[in-house]
């Protein structure tokens, strides 16, 4: 059996720690915690992943090797600003009757992390963010909410310079760029019955080429621009279908969708049917769906690392991505398709080009899977931990004259202090 998290010899003590996560869904921070949280518990830490859970009946879309810890809390409801108090409220309420003793609480999002920074005596360890992306927010309570999940954190993370140059620019805060990773070997061949039953789910049995998105209709995903795009380019190529993966936000956009729908509306009754909305899916399935996909489009706005793109490389799917940060930090023109977003122009060439060309481009899908093996999470987790060390090691360190510890975390490209306070 393959194990696909590498296993490294843990020499010093193994730490215990805490990462947390607002959804059970599988959105891409909450994938990637919980490849972290299994790559540590490989590596002989004590890991507890903590996931906000609907009434607590909500499971999470995997199993884990690490421990999985269900926090229960109301569904979401249409006023964003209670729902978000009272999740943190459910958060910081179930801390305070269970919350272990780590060595490290580490957050994946600002939600779960605002909640953490309100329940610092409890947690008596240091608190470490990770940013994903930095999320714009008409809400004032919600964008207070953000500013203090990044303000109030220990150690800040970035999982690209886009991403650490917003934190730096809205919050004046210096943030530690940090690899991150896909599990690749998932993607390279899944069994064909799970394709053959998928496709026939979502009634791509006779359908022409397929293209896939992922992350459900949101205004940073460019939904409706890409729904544009395909809309014209069904008038050349009537037998495409566009997949539409995900959609397990927190908070729904609710006008974005509506206006999203009112478009689709407006189309054709033969373009309505070739776009399927397919929802969220099952761990299988979505491994399954990106075998199904002629073409994956990840034509964002905004990302804050763009998982499922360097995920379509793996699986060998030709790939549109946006010709901007994070996607140009690792992707180039010999394994994906780059276009400019805001160009309806180019994002229409670009999907008639890769649609036609298909899996016959052998030379940029070739390269889109070395590209991709570059992922791994072994080496995150590794050097994640040495942060984690080197925090406590500061944190228990006398404070200045200002009243804050100082800490010296290494980066890849920088070296900075970052004030702890």
């Amino acid at each position: 059996m393959t194990d696909h998290y590498s296993v490294s010899r843990v020499v010093a003590r193994p730490l215990s720690i805490g990462l947390y996560t607002s959804s059970t869904q599988p959105r891409g921070s909450v994938v990637q915690c919980s490849a972290l949280a299994d790559t540590l518990h490989a590596q002989g830490h004590g890991v507890t992943l903590y996931a906000l859970s609907a009434q607590g009946s909500q499971p999470f879309f995997r199993g884990l090797r690490a421990r999985l810890v269900l926090i229960p809390t109301a569904a979401p409801s249409s006023n964003i600003d209670r729902s978000a108090g009272q999740h943190m409220s459910d958060v910081q309420s179930f801390l305070l009757r269970h919350g272990g003793a780590h060595d490290v609480h580490h957050a994946q999002d600002w939600l779960m992390a605002s909640a953490l920074a309100h329940s610092r005596d409890k947690l008596a360890a240091p608190l470490v963010r990770t940013v994903h992306h930095v999320e714009r927010f008409d809400s004032p309570y919600l964008e207070h909410c953000q500013a203090q999940s990044i303000r109030s954190a220990d150690l800040v993370l970035s999982v690209s310079e886009a991403t650490r140059e917003e934190v730096m620019s809205r919050y004046k805060v210096g943030s530690t760029l940090i690899d991150s990773g896909i599990d690749g070997s998932r993607f390279v061949m899944p069994p064909a019955r799970d394709v053959v039953e998928l496709g026939a789910r979502l009634g791509l049995a006779s359908a022409g080429p397929v293209l896939v998105s992922y992350g459900g209709i949101e205004a940073r995903k460019n939904s409706l621009g890409v729904l544009q795009a395909f809309l014209a380019l069904r008038k050349r190529l009537k037998s495409a279908t566009w997949v539409v993966i995900g959609g397990s936000g927190l908070f729904e956009q609710v006008a974005y969708r509506d206006e999203f729908q009112r478009v689709l509306n407006e189309a054709s009754e033969a373009d309505r049917k070739a776009v399927i909305l397919a929802g969220v899916l099952s761990e299988r399935e979505l491994i399954a769906s990106y075998q199904l996909a002629d073409a994956v489009v990840c034509a964002s706005h905004k990302e804050g690392f763009g998982m499922c793109a360097l995920e379509a490389l793996a699986a060998g799917a030709p790939l549109v991505a946006s010709r901007k940060a994070p996607f140009t930090e690792h992707l180039d023109e010999r394994c994906a398709v780059l276009v400019d977003p805001e160009s309806h122009e180019q994002l229409v060439s670009a999907l008639w080009g890769v649609l036609l060309r298909g899996r016959s481009d052998h030379a940029r899908i070739a390269n889109g899977i070395e590209r991709a093996k570059r992922f791994g999470w072994a080496r995150v987790a590794e050097s994640q931990v040495r942060m984690y060390r080197e925090l406590r090691e500061g944190a228990r360190c006398s404070p200045d004259e200002s009243g804050s510890f100082q800490v010296q975390v290494p980066t890849r490209r920088n070296r900075g202090v970052r004030a702890l306070g």
